[in-house]
């Protein structure tokens, strides 16, 4: 059954929260996030932006860490699709993104980005660590704790490329919506209100910052 299938038809209940974030809209919209710039650019001959080639990048590097520590459940072959049909991408491009960005740390969007990895990377931590610790039934043959864990990993290394890199301060236009979608989903279906509302609130946060620091670089 599609995870789409079971949004609409309740199957799973208790699995809901990763249904909307992991295993559902959020991984799949950074996974299509991540390639489809390339694609297009490719197609039409064009290089493809600094933040997008940070942003695969980020998807694939965070995977593949993830994967490195809780590879159950078929998460080690899911990484080898998506790093070997990655890497074809890339080598297929006219054109390759430029890496090398300005290094420019801003004042307000690194603080931030390093408060978002102190409320993200704790719980990627967890949901390893329970990922590892099923070896048997559901969980063991379905990784979607493992898929929390490279959601938020993910979230984080964006918001630290945000701060840090000139060209890449449109990363966190990603970090505010997938936040946002996590904390209303946690709190939606009854995950920690703390944890989610934190989320919540980081979302909002990292959709505003970025904004007040362009108006502060314009004067």
């Amino acid at each position: 059954m599609t995870i789409t299938a079971m949004l609409l038809t309740g199957a799973d209940a208790d699995h809901r929260f990763h249904q909307l974030t992991g295993q559902g809209l959020i991984l799949t919209i950074l996974w299509l996030g991540a390639v489809l710039p390339l694609a297009r650019a490719g197609w039409r001959g064009r290089r493809p932006s600094t933040a997008a080639g940070y942003r695969h990048l980020a998807f694939m590097g965070t995977g593949l860490a993830a994967s490195a520590v809780a590879g159950g459940g078929g998460a080690r072959v899911l990484l080898a699709v998506i790093t070997v049909t990655g890497a074809l991408l890339w080598a297929a491009l006219p054109l390759r993104p430029r890496l090398r960005g300005t290094v420019c740390v801003d004042p307000v969007l690194t603080p931030l980005a390093l408060i978002i990895g102190a409320v993200l990377m704790p719980y990627a931590v967890d949901q390893l660590a329970l990922q590892n610790a099923a070896t048997t039934g559901y969980h063991s043959q379905n990784p979607h704790l493992f898929d929390m864990a490279w959601v938020v990993t993910t979230l984080t290394v964006l918001a630290l490329l945000g701060a840090t890199v000139r060209q890449a301060r449109g990363l966190f236009g990603w970090v505010a919506g997938a936040c946002s979608v996590i904390g209303a989903a946690g709190l939606a279906t009854g995950e920690s209100p703390v944890w989610s509302g934190t989320v919540l609130a980081l979302g909002a946060v990292s959709f505003l910052a970025p904004r007040l620091a362009q108006s502060r670089n314009r004067r």
